[in-house]
């Protein structure tokens, strides 16, 4: 009877334990403890001499976007013989941002961060991911380039993102095209699909994405309401995201206008401060160097009077041979006082001499 209620003791125990361990996992999991770890994985075409590393290269600034920089790069995996790769972490932000996700070049250092674009060199994709993510990627077993007519799976976001891909990278065979006129006309029509594309886009980071593919120094005052439009959706839907800021100082930029950013009085106050600080400090080296030649203009200078003598001659053009002569003393006379009176004056030369006791009363 005994050994009956131990061994029931020990299941109701091991029943409670259970409960507790299966209470604690489903905490952990609603609040997001075990998760928060992103998951990239696919395949890529390896056909040619790219190294068998795959990248993904953090985009902080919208600057950045067609960067490459090793100091972007937050994680790398190998690629398998077969053009597998799975890159996973838990080093993202929980907010989404940009992301690019590439392979190099074999002849390249294992960190060398050019990127090729267009054509059988096209090598990387523009993401958005965070912390949270899970896609898989694959590139077109017919392309030769590394993704080529890639296909991708995992959310709205990242088939937006491929939409704009397939609109951007033909672009960059412009520079394939031989004739001016034909040339602008493409680019004129690449903007307008991108700004067609960001109206009609309904994820605000991909139609981000696609302004800032669009070319601001060329075409801004032609768009610049269109701008300022999506601007005031990019605050409504993301008002605190960095992308959001970054995108208003670049449109200030673009317009020139400069006081409409918040800390303009910052910039005023630094500049009125910075103009003070000039004036005093140019105040205080003029009075330096008027204080410097008002002491040197009074500084009261007395001669023996064989130094004036000598100093008259001098004046007159007489050699040391000639003043010796004259005043009856060895020559080497002569130059002791000539050596004196240099010391007095401050000068190193006879002419220099003249010109400070020109107005002297000697």
């Amino acid at each position: 009877m005994k050994s009956y209620l131990n061994v029931g003791s020990l299941l109701n125990c091991s029943m409670r334990f259970l409960k507790i361990s299966l209470v604690i996992s489903l905490y952990f999991i609603a609040t997001g403890l075990l998760q928060g770890a992103y998951v990239i994985e696919g395949k890529v075409n390896l056909d040619g001499d790219w190294q068998h590393l795959i990248f993904l290269a953090t985009i902080d600034h919208l600057d950045d976007y067609h960067a490459a920089s090793v100091d972007h790069i937050i994680n790398v995996a190998n690629i398998e013989a077969d053009g597998s790769f799975v890159l996973e972490g838990d080093n993202l932000p929980a907010y989404s941002q940009f992301y690019k996700l590439y392979v190099i070049k074999e002849e390249h250092s294992e960190f060398n961060a050019c990127l090729f674009v267009g054509g059988d060199d096209h090598n990387y994709v523009h993401l958005i991911l965070n912390n949270n993510s899970k896609l898989k990627i694959e590139a077109d077993d017919n392309s030769f380039a590394p993704f080529g007519d890639y296909s991708i799976n995992g959310d709205e976001d990242n088939q937006s993102m491929k939409h704009l891909n397939q609109l951007v990278y033909p672009g960059y065979l412009f520079y394939e095209i031989k004739f001016p006129s034909e040339l602008r006309f493409s680019q004129d029509k690449l903007n307008r699909d991108l700004f067609n594309y960001a109206d009609s886009c309904s994820n605000p980071l991909a139609s981000l994405a696609a302004l800032i593919n669009s070319d601001m120094n060329t075409y801004f005052d032609l768009h610049q309401n269109q701008y300022e439009a999506f601007l005031d959706r990019l605050k409504e839907a993301f008002p605190h995201h960095p992308y959001t800021l970054n995108f208003e100082r670049k449109l200030h930029y673009h317009s020139g206008d400069f006081t409409k950013q918040k800390n303009w009085p910052y910039f005023i106050i630094a500049a009125l401060l910075g103009i003070c600080g000039f004036m005093f400090y140019q105040n205080k080296k003029l009075k330096k160097a008027l204080s410097k030649d008002s002491t040197s203009v009074h500084k009261v200078v007395e001669f023996t009077n064989q130094e004036k003598k000598i100093l008259k001659a001098i004046a007159s053009g007489k050699s040391n041979k000639e003043i010796a002569s004259e005043l009856f003393v060895e020559l080497s006379t002569v130059k002791s006082h000539i050596n004196k009176i240099y010391s007095k004056l401050e000068v190193k030369s006879r002419n220099e001499a003249i010109l400070k006791t020109k107005h002297m009363d000697l």
